[in-house]
């Protein structure tokens, strides 16, 4: 009706033209028009001089000169349309135009090009739609779509006039102001779309629709409230909140890759059907202008072989099952993020090139290939987090946040359900929240000094402010990927022994109060039920014994590094991390390990994973232990490691409240072997085990170990009954003897084959 344009002669009527563009974008009758917003200008590169609301610069063209403008707030949101005066001398050339440029927080660049030429001797009277729904803005050097979004503080807005002909002269400019946007009309929901109308039990069903785009802070709740009902087959409804997202795509080179802007913003709707049959759903969304629905439609989900979410056991708690009752056991991997720096400070002998978050489809494919099935992923300023400070690319601070990171964050999650890799999703690292080790709160806007309002980082615990910034942050996370069966859970910090400006602070009543509160928030918002855990740096002996004990956090997360030269020192750590935290009547997962926090080398660490990996299978843990130096194992091949133990526990199942820790004897002619060592965790029907010479990991001799021969294997309060014994190469992966045997008087005695280093064994009482 209007878009943009430079008129001369009589300026309109500036109380028509916010009417005008509230009855064309909103459908209002009418209104009262708000005053303009006076602005100032300033020639680009005036270093020295101040903005004002009159400018005058020299041009010589062919060429251009540029006006900045300078709003009188930090966001552009609220202004529907920018108006300005050009003053063109008259013997200038009469082919020269105005381009707008906007350059957005992430600068990303817009542009539109006003139609027609400056009138020369003559005062142009210009007018430009900055609404969200303008027509004409393109962007350059990238594909986004014009949105309200690009008005939130952006780096730079401005007026160029152009021209091709010679000349040489000045250029004023005046009268600039904003006129205020006005909105009268409820929202609406349309353009809804749905990704499918029949998937698989556990499957993504997505819904992609517009809202109006008039919403500085899409993620707030109080703003806009955008959520989906669900009626499942048998009657029940499930509530599951919108989320708000922009799409990208990315380029890559071989030094480095980008993510560029791709198209308008949407809003989805993420939904995973747990049953069978037929389910409706029905939109709704509301704002301070009123409310809408949109439906009801329906899908329908079907059967499937898909094991659901990850779930505490209920028949053994201290072990994981799906949905579908298959026994969990997760082997996999540390990959906090796809980079890291400190592997040049231990390992520096390869040229390592930086990677983003691409990276974690090459290895989620090498996992698995070679069976594993977890990974953990921090949510990180340097790497795909959602809030942090401006300073750095994609951030906003606390509240606006990272789009680019949450696309990056659906491409990793995509990967891992093409891969069956599970994700344990790491909220928050400690270094943003202490000043202590890697400490981070320097830089984090909730720092008073950064325009925050904590003082100190252990206020984050216990501030209403910082409970309901977080609570906020859980609710997009649940509303975004909480539909996945891939997000093992939702662990609420790496390292809480860390937080904090001193020692212990983890110990303190109030951040067990937090982990109740927020337990019970997420609880509320994800309606899957996801496993919730926390961690703790170093080993077991620095977790909280009040936070292990409430119910809103399910299992425990722990690391287990040691100084020791020994590499199987931990296998030490395991079985005292396990009988702690066995009480408690969770699991516990070892979720980094790998000799010292500062690392060793890399025999050591290829040692100690072997170990840690074969002794998991025996001992009471959750799963195994998840090595942390992820690129190691890249570059040397450990995968194979990962592979055999996989191979090993394929099909197997430890929930058994009977399954103990046992120390089986070791014989030769009757007599206890020397310098053999056996892990083992049995019952009544069945034992796992691992035997080996502790010794044969730490020598340096080359020619190895002589094998052993004639060992006896005895195992006691066995089952009556015949038992299926296989012994295991722990290097290749695969069973190296199968034997049936009978026990005598609840004792089971067999021969293990000959072995140099190790073997594995399993036993299972034969049906």
């Amino acid at each position: 009706m209007f878009g943009i344009s430079c008129l001369n002669g009589r300026r309109p009527d500036a109380r028509l033209f916010p009417v005008l563009l509230a009855a064309t974008l909103l459908g209002a009758a009418a209104f009262a028009a708000p005053e303009s917003i006076p602005m100032k200008v300033v020639p680009e590169g005036a270093v020295l001089q101040q903005p004002a609301a009159r400018a005058e610069t020299s041009v010589s063209f062919p060429g251009s000169c540029t006006f900045l403008v300078q709003p009188p707030t930090a966001s552009w949101t609220n202004i529907a349309a920018l108006a300005f005066d050009i003053t063109w001398p008259a013997d200038a050339p009469t082919n020269a135009q105005v381009l707008i440029h906007l350059r957005d927080w992430d600068f990303f660049w817009y542009q539109h090009l006003v139609p027609g030429f400056l009138k020369t001797g003559q005062v142009s009277h210009c007018q430009v739609d900055f609404s969200p729904t303008a027509q004409g803005w393109t962007a350059q050097g990238h594909h986004g779509t014009w949105n309200l979004r690009a008005l939130m503080q952006p780096k730079e807005v401005g007026i160029r006039v152009f021209s091709d002909s010679r000349f040489s002269g000045t250029c004023q400019i005046g009268g600039v102001s904003g006129t205020p946007r006005i909105e009268t009309a409820p929202p609406f929901i349309r353009n809804v779309r749905a990704n499918t109308d029949k998937l698989p039990r556990f499957a993504k069903f997505e819904l992609t629709f517009e809202l109006p785009d008039r919403y500085p802070d899409p993620f707030d709740a109080e703003q806009v409230l955008v959520y989906a009902d669900f009626k499942a087959p048998d009657g029940h409804t499930i509530r599951v909140d919108g989320f708000y997202g922009c799409s990208y795509y990315r380029q890559k080179s071989a030094a480095e890759e980008s993510i560029v802007p791709q198209g308008p913003p949407y809003w989805r709707v993420r939904f995973c059907p747990v049953t069978n049959g037929v389910y409706q759903y029905t939109l709704h969304a509301q704002d301070t202008l009123g409310e809408t629905n949109w439906g009801p439609a329906s899908f329908e989900a079907v059967s499937t072989n898909a094991l659901g979410f990850a779930r505490v056991s209920k028949a053994d708690p201290r072990f994981f099952e799906y949905d579908n009752g298959t026994y969990c056991f997760p082997i996999g991997q540390n990959i906090r993020s796809a980079f890291d720096t400190r592997m040049d400070e231990k390992f520096p002998w390869t040229q390592r090139w930086m990677e983003g978050p691409s990276a974690y489809e090459r290895y989620f494919d090498q996992m698995q290939k070679h069976r594993e099935n977890i990974v953990e992923i921090w949510s990180a300023a340097w790497s795909l987090g959602l809030e942090w400070t401006p300073r750095m690319p994609g951030y906003h601070g606390i509240g606006q946040f990272n789009t680019i990171n949450a696309w990056m964050m659906d491409t990793v999650l995509d990967s891992a359900e093409r891969t069956g890799v599970r994700i344990n999703f790491v909220i928050h690292n400690h270094g943003k929240f202490g000043t202590l080790d890697d400490a981070e709160w320097d830089f984090n806007p909730l720092n008073v000094k950064n325009g925050g309002y904590l003082d100190r980082p252990e206020e984050y615990f216990s501030d209403p402010r910082a409970l309901k910034s977080f609570r906020k942050l859980m609710r997009y996370i649940v509303a975004r990927w909480g539909y996945s069966t891939q997000i093992f859970a939702w662990q609420l910090w790496s390292e809480l022994d860390l937080t904090g400006s001193k020692h212990g602070n983890h110990m303190q009543p109030e951040v067990t109060d937090w982990h109740k509160l927020m337990g019970r928030s997420i609880r509320d918002m994800d309606p899957y039920d996801h496993l919730i855990t926390t961690h703790v740096c170093g080993d077991y002996t620095h977790q909280n014994r009040a936070i292990l004990q409430i119910p809103e956090i399910d299992f425990a997360a722990v690391d287990a590094y040691h100084d020791s030269g020994d590499p199987l020192h931990i296998v030490t750590l395991m079985n005292r991390t396990a009988e702690f935290n066995n009480a408690f009547g969770k699991p516990v997962m070892i979720t980094e390990f790998g000799g010292s926090p500062f690392a060793a080398s890399v025999k050591h660490l290829g040692e100690t994973l072997h170990g840690g990996l074969w002794a998991s299978t025996a001992v009471p843990l959750g799963g195994a232990p998840m090595f942390w130096w992820w690129q190691l194992i890249d570059e040397e091949n450990f995968y194979p490691t990962f592979a055999a133990v996989g191979r090993f526990m394929a099909g197997e199942d430890r929930r058994a409240p009977d399954m103990l820790t046992t120390t089986p004897e070791l014989l030769i002619n009757d007599v206890p072997v020397q310098g053999l060592a056996v892990q083992c965790l049995k019952g009544a029907d069945r034992a796992f085990g691992w035997i080996y010479r502790a010794a044969a990991f730490t020598t340096t001799d080359p020619t190895g170990s002589p094998e052993m021969t004639g060992v006896v294997l005895k195992l006691n309060n066995m089952a009556p009954g015949k038992f299926a014994i296989e012994f295991w190469d722990t290097i290749a992966g695969k069973a190296v003897a199968q034997i049936s045997l009978r026990s005598r008087d609840g004792v089971l005695t067999v021969g293990v084959p000959a072995f140099a280093r190790d073997i594995a064994f399993k036993v299972k009482l034969a049906k």
